[in-house]
Order: C-alpha cells, then sequence, then structure tokens
C-alpha cells in the first residue's frame, strides 16, 4: 500500500460515547466505527471519496464530516449507521493540522504523519448505531488525523476531556531509512494555557508500556497510567500490504493523568472515559 489518509472523530456525552473514523487508502476506503462496547469495520470503494485539500473535509459515500458537523448514513447486513451531529467552534492547537510535527513534517518518507484538528469543539446532535442511541446535548468531540503508508510498529495513544483540561497524547517507535527512534507528541490544554511535548523540542520517553507512558521535557512531566483491566476493542489499521492488521482501543477506560513541573504538581486527575490505544506488533 501506498498511502492511508484518514480523520479520527470522537464524541463523548455524560454517560456514554462513540468515535467514528473516515478513511481511505489505495484500494479502499472505509468507516470504521467505536463504542464503549463494540467495534465495526465497513468498506466503500475507494472512488467515493471527497477529501478537502487544505481544509478539514471528507465524505464517503453518503457520510460527512466537516468544520460544521457529521452525517452518517451506512446500511450494511452488519452495520446500520444514521443521524447527524453539529459541531461548534474548533480549538486548534496551532495553524495549520499538522503543525505538531514540527520539522518533521516536511521530512520525505516518514512511515506515518500526525494531525490535530480540534482539541475540543461542542457537538450537538445524535446519531443511531444499529439498535443503540446515542445523544450528544452540548457535550464535547475531538478531531484528530493520520497519513502515510502504515502504523507505527508499536505505539501508546491516549485522549481525554476533563474540566477544562484537553490531552492528547502518543508515542510510537518510528522507522526513518535504515534508523529507528522513539518518537512523542503530546498536546495539553489547560484553561488558557498549552503545552506542547514533543521529540524535536527535546521530549524524552521514560516509560513506555501498555498500561504507563511517561514523557518528560525541560522539567515537565506527563504521567498515563491506566488503571483498569477493561478489555479493549478490535480496530483495522493500515501497513505497507493493505488494512491487514488489528489494534485495539477502548474509549472509556479508567486512566490518571499526572502532570508536574521539577516535582510541583501542576494537575493530578483521575478520569473514567478516557480513550487509549496500545499496540505492538511483536505482542498483537
Amino acid at each position: 500500500m501506498r498511502r492511508f489518509f484518514g480523520y479520527y472523530v470522537k464524541m463523548l456525552g455524560k454517560n456514554d460515547a462513540a468515535a467514528i473514523i473516515f478513511g481511505i487508502t489505495d484500494k479502499i476506503a472505509f468507516i470504521q466505527v467505536i463504542t464503549k462496547d463494540e467495534s465495526y469495520y465497513h468498506e466503500f470503494q475507494n472512488t467515493d471519496v471527497i477529501i478537502g485539500k487544505k481544509h478539514f473535509e471528507m465524505q464517503i459515500g453518503d457520510n460527512r464530516v466537516d468544520k460544521q458537523g457529521m452525517k452518517l448514513n451506512i446500511h450494511s447486513d452488519k452495520l446500520k449507521v444514521s443521524g447527524e451531529i453539529k459541531f461548534g467552534d474548533f480549538t486548534p492547537h496551532g495553524k495549520t493540522r499538522d503543525c505538531i510535527m514540527g520539522p518533521f513534517r516536511f521530512l520525505p518518507f516518514m512511515e506515518c504523519r500526525h494531525l490535530i484538528v480540534s482539541m475540543r469543539h461542542t457537538v450537538d446532535g445524535e446519531i443511531r448505531i444499529n439498535d443503540q442511541l446515542f445523544e450528544f446535548k452540548n457535550t464535547v468531540g475531538y478531531i484528530e488525523g493520520d497519513k502515510g503508508k502504515s502504523f507505527p510498529r508499536k505505539n501508546f495513544w491516549s485522549q481525554v476531556h476533563s474540566g477544562n483540561i484537553d490531552i492528547s497524547a502518543s508515542a510510537a517507535i518510528i522507522p526513518y531509512l535504515k534508523l529507528q527512534f522513539v518518537g512523542t507528541i503530546c498536546v495539553i490544554h489547560f484553561g488558557d494555557r498549552k503545552f506542547l511535548f514533543a521529540t524535536y523540542r527535546g521530549a524524552k520517553i521514560k516509560v513506555f508500556e501498555s498500561n504507563l507512558l511517561v514523557i518528560s521535557q525541560r522539567g515537565y512531566e506527563l504521567w498515563i497510567e491506566v488503571l483498569d483491566t477493561t478489555k479493549s476493542l478490535p480496530l483495522k489499521a493500515p501497513t505497507h500490504e493493505g488494512m491487514t492488521r488489528v489494534i485495539h482501543e477502548s474509549i472509556w477506560r479508567k486512566v490518571r493523568y499526572l502532570f508536574i513541573k521539577n516535582g510541583s504538581t501542576i494537575f493530578d486527575i483521575t478520569c473514567n472515559n478516557a480513550a487509549v490505544e496500545f499496540s505492538d506488533l511483536n505482542k498483537d
């Protein structure tokens, strides 16, 4: 497979959550759906796709997402999804979706490039996934994207909203030419304050395990500790051969986030509705 591109659109309700993944490869387009209890995958022809080149927009068949909102219409034997969601104003981290990649976004041959579209925005509307109705009334959403040739061999990712705190953090083994290194991108919005941890800014991964990620940068440390044993759900992921890999994610986990500077606590929160993904090709 020469390339893939996709957006991850998460909606968090008071007692539930759902995420919709719009994606395309050289051969097929797809939509994946993940809730607290189930995950689904549905393929489309990749000729039936519209993608905004310089702005956030993607349409696959009768399913569309852009800065105004999202409309869904899938009817198959295993998956029926319908509904409409309206988005409020986006909260980006920088001027462009790929600015979090820093100078790495200009390097050729990168295996995967990460995008953040919105750290936080309101969501209003409802969607029905098979027989379950998901209602979102002035709740919160998050949108990110990825593009490249393959998902990393090993990665940890977590995202959460809690009060005035928004976190999106990831770490991965990144191959580049004949080398490889452990890279990280972590964005924290805490009230009016914004923090960016990144490899190109000197961030280091101190612990990289399935239930614990510790990132340090210039006196700051972020600890992400998964506290429960909730079973994660399967999602398909791109490789050089196609959508042949299965990774696992949960969007409703109990996770502790500890943020400190020079030993002093900035915040220490435990959330029951955090999203977590961990994959290791040697263990999957």
